[in-house]
């Protein structure tokens, strides 16, 4: 039911919980009927995993000490899959069950991480590590440019938004990922795609250029890793329409602990006052359904694909010439959804 890693890999960016690693050591080697009789009536393996997949996700890896029958079902495709299937009303692909236990117990992926993306709340969860010309403000509704269309799901019925001004205005909002083994395990081999977007939209009458960038934290001082960027620029005279930038990160490398929504702005004019870009409802999340099954090689043995370089697509336009590079500060974290405390005797998932 795991994974087998060749060896090269197996003590690199695993992480393999020990309920996975020893899931084998309880499985039945023979045909025993025992956890199928309840009062001296016989259940169906059937019945009983369409009776197991009612219980709510979290709580199911402790019925597995039940018997080694039940043990056996309870970590099965064949139950995980079922409950993804009526869940989501989709195909569920050939994934190992713990992957769909993860992503039905918890809120790590498919969920949008960031928080205030309207400004509705002033500037709580960012910080702000420039802020040129008059400084950021929130304005609601917007001054100069379209009212925000609220029937759009990332404002959250919200009609504010983020301005900045003539000189160059960043702030950035930085989330802790999951500590469990099992959520490493999964980013580090499976590479969940990231996914980040935000509107953006200037004034009418003024040009601006504005910038949305991915960071990554907890990695080797020594790897230089570029963050993947899109932006729009607006002219004057053209800028008060809202669009979308889209960022599609399909490779990053193993070992990322933390991920950085940063987002920037001015305008082109240099006039003073919230002439510059405009920004609101962003949103930064993991993809459950772009994980595909590990390919395994000639000898059985999986290996998953290792990083070497970012791959991303974007919507957007390239912008960096605009931007000068700054150095990064040290941010501060948030720990977000986190699994189950004990998901088995003895081991932490």
């Amino acid at each position: 039911m795991g994974d087998a890693f060749s060896s090269r890999e197996s003590n690199q960016f695993t992480y393999l919980p020990n309920f996975l690693i020893n899931e084998n050591q309880f499985m039945d080697t023979d045909e025993s009927d025992n956890g199928l009789f309840l009062s001296n009536i016989y259940i169906p393996e059937e019945v009983l995993l369409h009776i197991l997949s009612y219980i709510e996700p979290r709580n199911l890896l402790k019925y597995s000490l039940v018997c080694k029958q039940w043990n056996s079902i309870i970590k099965s495709y064949s139950l995980w899959s079922s409950i993804y299937k009526r869940r989501y009303n989709r195909k569920p692909k050939k994934l190992p069950w713990y992957l769909y236990y993860c992503h039905l117990s918890t809120n790590y992926f498919d969920v949008n991480l960031l928080r205030n993306g309207n400004g509705e709340d002033g500037f709580n969860h960012w910080v702000i590590k420039e802020d040129g010309g008059d400084k950021f403000i929130v304005e609601d509704p917007p001054i100069g440019a379209d009212p925000l269309n609220i029937d759009i799901p990332e404002f959250h019925n919200k009609t504010s938004c983020f301005a900045t001004s003539y000189g160059n205005s960043v702030k950035i909002q930085t989330i802790q990922l999951g500590q469990s083994n099992l959520f490493r395990y999964i980013l580090n081999n499976y590479k969940p795609h990231i996914y980040l977007s935000e509107w953006t939209a200037g004034r009418f009458d003024c040009g601006c250029v504005y910038r949305l960038r991915c960071g990554f934290s907890g990695l080797p001082p020594n790897l230089q890793v570029t963050k993947p960027s899109s932006g729009n620029k607006v002219t004057q005279w053209e800028g008060s329409k809202w669009k979308k930038i889209d960022i599609l990160i399909t490779n990053y490398p193993e070992g990322v602990e933390g991920l950085t929504f940063e987002h920037e702005g001015r305008d082109t004019q240099f006039w003073a006052g919230h002439f510059g870009s405009k920004m609101a409802g962003g949103v930064i999340k993991l993809l459950f359904d772009s994980i595909e099954p590990i390919q395994a090689d000639d000898l059985s043995c999986k290996r998953p694909k290792r990083f070497s370089k970012i791959e991303f697509q974007s919507t957007g336009e390239n912008v960096d010439s605009h931007f000068p590079e700054i150095f990064d500060e040290p941010v501060r974290f948030r720990r977000i959804c986190r699994l189950p405390p004990r998901v088995d005797p003895g081991s932490r998932a």
